[in-house]
């Protein structure tokens, strides 16, 4: 996915940290455990906080031990030890990036393409074996997949028609983390809402280089200054973040609670100074204290 529910990680305990950070590393051991090495590569912070959401909801072992992997091979992490609780969280991911990787295919040419459609050989299997643990997610998945790419091919300028596929793909995960009726309809409220936040996030993100390259945007279809584009994203971001925290506060979150505020009211609307380009550009910078 997209890598914007994340922590704000100045405003993170060290065993919240800690914790946060045995999500992730457990959910790229299981992803490399059953899907192989292509995927770990791939694990973005969305599905770390979608495994955080899940385990909150599902009572289950959650012991942290501290391990070594190939990334971190010298140095000892925190990584979640039943990995088995992440599996619902694993077989989303694959299914996400999958198609991720397929629209990455459809937004470029035959040669600047030609590295993603050996990503996508090589994931086939792997993508089967996780629709057929989530069909209902897989299937509902390639359906707003096949209408992201229509919205695109037909360059519809409407931001909330562009956003609509990614928001119903965040719902449609979301939702089965609990069985309740009352907190299905809660957490894809939830979870619309960023899905909507994520896709203008993503365009505010790309506007340059969309416009450089001619890629679709519909900031750019509705706006000719930049910057009045940028203005108007962040006024939409604002909005779907409020309306996210609307349904936040009704989830029946029983663990993990001040590491899901976190990232909810601290890491989420703060998305622009985690960008990677301000990060490089704020540690260069003098600094007045």
């Amino acid at each position: 996915m997209f890598g914007y529910i994340r922590p704000f990680k100045p405003h993170m305990r060290y065993y919240e940290y800690e914790i946060y950070n045995s999500f992730y590393c457990g959910l790229c051991k299981n992803l490399g455990k059953k899907y192989g090495l292509l995927f770990k590569l791939m694990l973005s912070y969305d599905f770390a906080f979608l495994g955080i959401l899940y385990n909150s909801y599902n009572f289950k072992c959650n012991t942290i031990e501290r391990q070594r992997c190939i990334i971190h091979p010298f140095k000892k992490r925190a990584c979640l030890c039943c990995t088995n609780n992440l599996d619902y969280t694993s077989a989303a991911a694959v299914i996400s990036v999958y198609h991720k990787i397929c629209d990455e295919i459809q937004d470029r040419g035959a040669i600047a393409s030609l590295f993603f459609r050996i990503m996508r050989r090589f994931m086939k299997k792997s993508y089967i074996r996780a629709s057929e643990k989530l069909p209902s997610i897989a299937e509902k998945i390639e359906h707003y997949m096949k209408m992201q790419i229509k919205i695109e091919e037909e360059k519809i300028s409407s931001i909330d028609l562009a956003c609509e596929p990614t928001a119903q793909i965040m719902a449609a995960i979301a939702e089965n983390i609990s069985d309740n009726d009352n907190d299905k309809k809660n957490l894809s409220q939830f979870a619309y809402h960023l899905g909507r936040f994520i896709y203008i996030a993503d365009a505010y993100d790309d506007i340059e280089r969309d416009q450089k390259k001619g890629n679709y945007n519909p900031l750019l279809l509705n706006f000719d200054d930049i910057s009045q584009a940028k203005q108007f994203a962040l006024q939409n971001i604002n909005m779907s973040l409020g309306e996210a925290a609307e349904y936040y506060v009704k989830l029946n979150l029983t663990k993990f609670r001040s590491i899901t505020d976190n990232i909810v009211y601290l890491g989420m609307p703060n998305f622009r100074a985690m960008n990677k380009k301000e990060i490089r550009k704020n540690r260069k910078a003098k600094v007045e204290i």
